[in-house]
């Protein structure tokens, strides 16, 4: 997984947060091991206070946010998931829907997007979600694509960007994607989150 943007300020508050609710944790913890006379051993410090920021990021990054994020305190949308759907390329002049599968992988702070179709595997390199447009939410990742070895000849590794609107109510991500130089093509993309 990769780390991944935003377009809002969501992050610098919530380690800010974290870092005072850590300050709280680590004074409470010595005043307690005070009040009931608990001397730890010398080669044992009473947790710091960094101790206590990195526990609640790992568990915040990784499980935390997303129940902050049902109660709208978090405005980073859960694309976790198989999203199945399609796309169609300008490779044959949009006439077919290949069939295609996208799995994201997510905590609040890194992703990593799979797209794989019968004839390829691609991956994203760089991602950023962009929560306050005008058109609604939308993911935008740059990936790496990787022909299967029975995929057509004129395939090769290429670069390229995807660009994708999420609806929340309807829970699918639809959008457009164009490659670099080495393929030269462009179309469009389909999923629903099952």
């Amino acid at each position: 997984m990769h780390p991944y943007s935003i377009d809002i300020e969501e992050r610098k508050y919530i380690f800010l947060l974290l870092a005072v609710v850590s300050i709280v944790l680590s004074w409470g913890f010595y005043k307690a091991l005070n009040y009931y006379k608990i001397i730890l051993p010398w080669w044992v410090e009473s947790p710091s206070v960094l101790f206590f920021y990195g526990l609640l990021f790992v568990i915040f990054d990784k499980w935390a946010w997303k129940f902050f994020r049902k109660m709208s305190f978090i405005k980073i949308p859960n694309l976790i998931g198989e999203w199945t759907g399609y796309l169609k390329t300008s490779f044959d002049e949009h006439s077919s829907e290949i069939e295609a599968t996208l799995k994201i992988f997510q905590t609040w702070t890194r992703i990593k997007i799979l797209l794989t179709t019968e004839q390829s595997t691609s991956h994203s390199e760089t991602a950023f979600i962009v929560i306050n447009a005008p058109e609604g939410k939308y993911l935008s990742y740059q990936y790496i694509n990787e022909p299967k070895s029975e995929a057509v000849k004129t395939m090769s590794i290429h670069r390229g960007t995807v660009r994708l609107l999420f609806n929340e109510k309807e829970n699918t991500l639809v959008g457009q994607y164009y490659s670099g130089r080495d393929r030269q093509n462009f179309g469009s993309l389909s999923f629903k989150r099952g």
